[in-house]
C-alpha cells in the first residue's frame, strides 16, 4: 500500500480525518474532467482547444461535488446566478477553477470575473482574521449589517481549488488554499499548498495470481520418437513397404541427381 502525504496543519483543519481521501477525490476530480473535456474536443472535430476549454469548467465543479459527496453533512447548493452546484463541508464553500493556459502558472492566476465570483471570494476566511491585523476598525457598527450572500447556506470561507489542466499535457497540478479576488480578476493567494499528484495517483503494483492448473502455452503433449532395434538385414521402412519402388531405389544406390 503507498504512503500517502501528512496532510499540512491547514488542510486538516479544513477536511480533519477525510483529508486523504479528498486529496484523492480532489485528483479524481480533476482526471474525470479532464476525460470528458477530451471526449468534446474530439467530437467537435476542432483543431483548437475551444471545445476543451469551454466544457471544462463546466465539467470540473460537477466531478468536484461527486467526488466529494461522501463527506459528512456536506451540503450541496446552487446559488443564484451560478450554472452549476457548489459543495460546502465545514463552513467552506468548494470552489474549483481552471489555470488558464496563458495564466503563468498559480502566482499569476486570473478568473473572468463576475457578480456571483465576487460575492463568493467576500466571504470571510478564518485563516484572513489569523493572519491581518485590522487595527481599529470598529467591528461594533458592522454588527448590525445583513449578510452579503445569504443564499451560501452555511458557508462562511471560501477554499479555492486551482487546476493546472490541458488537453494535450492532461492534469498536471492541483493547487488549494484560500484567496481574495481583486477586481481585474488576478487571483491573491492569502494561503496556497500543491497536491503531491505522484504520490496520490501510485497504487500497489497490479499483481496477478497465476493458477498452476490453468493450462500453459507448453502443455502439449511431448512427441515421443519412433525408435526401435531391428535385426541385421532388417532396412526397410514403412515407407518402403508401401511402394515397392522406393525399395528398390534405396537398395541400388541410385537418385535422381546422379541420372546422366
Amino acid at each position: 500500500m503507498p504512503d500517502f502525504p501528512q496532510p499540512t496543519e491547514w488542510f486538516s483543519s479544513r477536511f480533519g480525518d477525510h483529508s486523504i481521501e479528498v486529496m484523492k477525490a480532489l485528483v479524481a476530480a480533476g482526471r474525470a474532467a479532464h476525460e470528458r473535456s477530451r471526449d468534446a474536443k474530439d467530437g467537435s472535430k476542432l483543431k483548437s482547444n475551444d471545445a476543451y476549454g469551454s466544457s471544462f469548467w463546466l465539467c470540473l465543479p460537477e466531478e468536484l461535488v461527486n467526488t466529494l459527496s461522501f463527506l459528512p453533512a456536506a451540503e450541496i447548493l446552487r446559488p443564484k446566478r451560478s450554472r452549476y452546484d457548489l459543495l460546502v463541508f465545514n463552513g467552506a464553500v468548494m470552489f474549483p477553477a481552471k489555470c488558464a493556459n496563458d495564466s503563468g502558472g498559480p502566482d499569476k492566476l486570473k478568473l473572468r470575473t463576475s457578480r456571483l465570483r465576487t460575492q463568493l471570494f467576500s466571504l470571510e476566511s478564518r485563516f484572513v482574521h489569523e493572519v491581518l491585523d485590522f487595527g481599529d476598525f470598529d467591528f461594533d457598527a458592522a454588527k448590525d449589517t445583513p449578510p452579503l450572500v445569504p443564499d451560501f447556506g452555511s458557508a462562511t470561507a471560501l477554499v479555492l481549488i486551482a487546476y493546472d489542466c490541458s488537453a494535450r499535457g492532461g492534469l498536471q497540478s492541483i493547487y488549494i488554499g484560500e484567496a481574495k479576488l481583486l477586481e481585474d480578476g488576478t487571483v491573491n493567494w492569502l494561503y496556497r499548498e500543491e497536491l503531491p499528484l505522484r504520490t496520490l495517483t501510485e497504487g500497489p503494483s497490479a499483481l496477478t495470481l497465476v493458477d498452476s492448473a490453468a493450462p500453459r502455452f507448453d502443455n502439449a503433449p511431448i512427441p515421443e520418437a519412433a525408435l526401435e532395434l531391428r535385426l541385421p538385414g532388417e532396412n526397410l521402412n514403412e515407407e518402403e513397404l508401401v511402394n515397392p519402388a522406393t525399395a528398390q531405389t534405396a537398395s541400388t544406390g541410385t537418385g535422381d541427381d546422379e541420372r546422366g
